[in-house]
This record gives structure tokens, C-alpha cells and sequence, in this order.
């Protein structure tokens, strides 16, 4: 079944903005979490914006993005925001949308700033609005971002050698749609190794603004695949393995052929390497979809007890030490 197939097609309502309602090697994380001075006046906590990635949605029906992530941030006392951009452009586009829903957020709260975390794709439209809203941005946390690119869209593109066709196929048939417009095409562009340097080139971040990055470790990868996790919280699921759900196995296979002859850990759709940026804060036992608790919240798969709401509760949790 296709992640389109099963989260697009089990209802048809519309969706909105409503409070819940590159082949860089891996840099060793900083050593030093950013801390508040205990004596630092409290600025936090903020409202939470959830930006979500390529052909995402706020809400269809009772069915969330970010699956059941919501309530979770709700219960730890946050206002949380899941705005609707455009599900397949790049992301200057959804950026300059984001902004107006950070604008938004901000209008409804009274808050002065918010907090964008970032999924996939949405995590560069996170860093965008807080490149050109930098006023408005306590912190970007990005999860599973292509920051680097991802060298499936690569061979999609035919910038690498492989099925061009093959590739571009795996990525629409991914997210159930076809994969012969334009538009779609383009969107992949900013997925792609140059276009994530063209993007990082362009979009610098905010001096002084925090950013904290998270990877997701799957195809039953260990934890010493990946960097030692800087936040203590991040080693709960160390001994956790993820078996990749079989939506995303063709694409995983696209991007470990793309890969070689190294043979980087992976979500299914983006490297440990590509998805570190700023802070970051470590790996969890999770696919692309594990790590925003899809599909429908069904587990992240036989044999691994990684739980991805607590997962999120804890992501609050440690934002809040941080004074966020």
C-alpha cells in the first residue's frame, strides 16, 4: 500500500490551519547542549508550529500529519499549530507560506515568537520563514530533513546513474500520485543534492537562533550507526532496531544503490548525514514514516519498542530545559 493510498484515501475533506484542531560525512554532534543561564529571565514556553513535508497535509478528517503528535505537545501545556502550505512546490514557495501561518500563530496567541519543527521537507521551509522572519522564530528543530538532499532525487532527476524513470516512480508512488507533471519534478528538484546547496547557499540561518536537528535510523540499523546522541534524553531507544515498512522499501533501495559504494544509515528517504544540521541531538529507531507516528499510529514495526509520541513528549520536554 502506498502512503498516499492509505492516508489520502480514507477521506476526502478538506484541510486548513487550525490550532490542533550531501554527501558530507557526518560531523561528530557539538559537545555542549545550548543551555539557558539558570539566571536567564523564562522566555518560553512558545507556541508550536508543525511544518510537515512533501505533499503533507494539516488534517484530513480526523487523520493528523503528524499522527496523534499534537495532543501530546497540547498535555506538556503548548498551543500547538499545524498549518496547511502547498504540498508539492519548493520551498521558497512553502516557506513564504509558513511565515503567514507563523504571523497567524502569533496573531491568535498574543506570543511573540513560536517554535517551528520541522519534518521531511518542512524543516527547509522552517529554516526559510526563519531566515525571512527571523523576529518571529524562538528556535528551528528539523526531523528527518533533506538538508544535504537526498540522492534519490538525484537519480530522479538523472543527475546520478540508475532508473531515472524508476526513481521518480518510487518517489510518486510513495506519496500516491503521479509522478509525470512538472510541478511535481520541480519539487523533487529541492530535494536533490544541488538543490539543497543551492538552497543552503541562499538561505543562511539566524545568528544567535537555535537549531536542533534529528535523524531517524532504519533497515534495522544499531545505534552505533549513528553519532552519539547529545541529548541524554535521545539514548532511550539505543538498543532499539527498526525493521523499514515495506511502503518505503523500493525507495530505501533507490537511495542505498545511490549510495554506493558507502553504505550511510538511513530512513528510507533521507541519510543520517543529509538530516544533521545545528544541533544535533541524535538518531532514533524510526522510518520516514515512524518518525511523525505513521502510519496511522500503527507501531514502528515488529521487534522495536520505539515509541514516537513519547518520543515527541520528551522533544518538548527538552526544549522547554532549554527555556523554549
Amino acid at each position: 500500500m502506498r502512503m498516499g493510498t492509505v492516508l489520502l484515501g480514507v477521506l476526502t475533506t478538506g484541510c486548513g490551519f487550525l490550532p490542533h484542531s550531501a554527501d558530507d560525512a557526518v560531523s561528530p554532534p557539538d559537545a555542549t547542549i545550548l543551555v539557558t543561564p539558570p539566571d536567564s529571565p523564562p522566555t518560553g514556553p512558545y507556541p508550536i508550529v508543525l511544518a510537515h513535508g512533501l505533499f503533507g497535509f494539516s488534517s484530513i478528517g480526523p487523520l493528523d500529519y503528524f499522527y496523534g503528535i499534537g495532543p501530546v505537545l497540547e498535555a506538556q501545556g503548548r498551543t500547538v499549530f499545524t498549518p496547511q502550505v502547498d504540498a508539492i512546490e519548493d520551498s521558497d514557495v512553502r516557506g513564504a507560506e509558513l511565515v503567514m501561518a507563523i504571523e497567524a500563530a502569533k496573531l491568535q496567541t498574543g506570543a511573540a515568537k513560536v517554535i517551528v519543527i520541522g519534518h521531511s521537507q518542512g524543516g527547509l521551509d522552517a529554516r526559510w520563514a526563519a531566515a525571512h522572519d527571523p523576529g518571529s522564530v524562538a528556535a528551528v528543530v528539523t526531523v528527518a530533513t533533506p538538508h544535504r538532499g537526498s540522492k534519490v532525487a538525484d537519480v530522479a532527476l538523472g543527475v546520478l546513474p540508475g532508473n531515472s524513470s524508476a526513481a521518480l516512480d518510487a518517489l510518486a508512488n510513495l506519496f500516491g500520485i503521479s509522478g509525470s507533471g512538472a510541478s511535481f519534478a520541480g519539487a523533487v528538484h529541492v530535494l536533490s543534492s544541488d538543490g539543497a546547496a543551492q538552497f543552503n547557499a541562499d538561505v543562511l540561518d539566524v545568528q544567535g537562533m537555535p537549531y536542533f536537528s534529528v535523524a531517524g535510523r532504519s533497515l534495522l540499523a544499531g545505534q552505533d550507526a549513528c553519532p552519539p546522541a547529545a541529548a541524554p534524553f535521545m539514548t532511550t531507544w539505543n538498543g532499539q532496531r527498526d525493521p523499514i515498512k515495506i511502503e518505503l522499501a523500493p525507495v530505501a533501495a533507490i537511495l542505498g544503490l545511490a549510495e554506493l559504494p558507502n553504505t550511510p544509515t538511513q530512513d528510507g528517504l533521507v541519510t543520517v548525514a543529509s538530516a544533521t544540521w545545528g544541533q544535533f541531538l541524535g538518531c532514533i529507531p524510526a522510518d520516514h514514516f515512524d518518525e511523525v507516528c505513521q502510519l496511522a499510529g500503527q507501531g514502528a514495526g515488529l521487534g522495536n519498542g520505539f515509541d514516537c509520541l513519547l518520543f515527541w513528549r520528551d522533544l518538548e520536554q527538552f526544549l522547554a530545559s532549554q527555556n523554549l
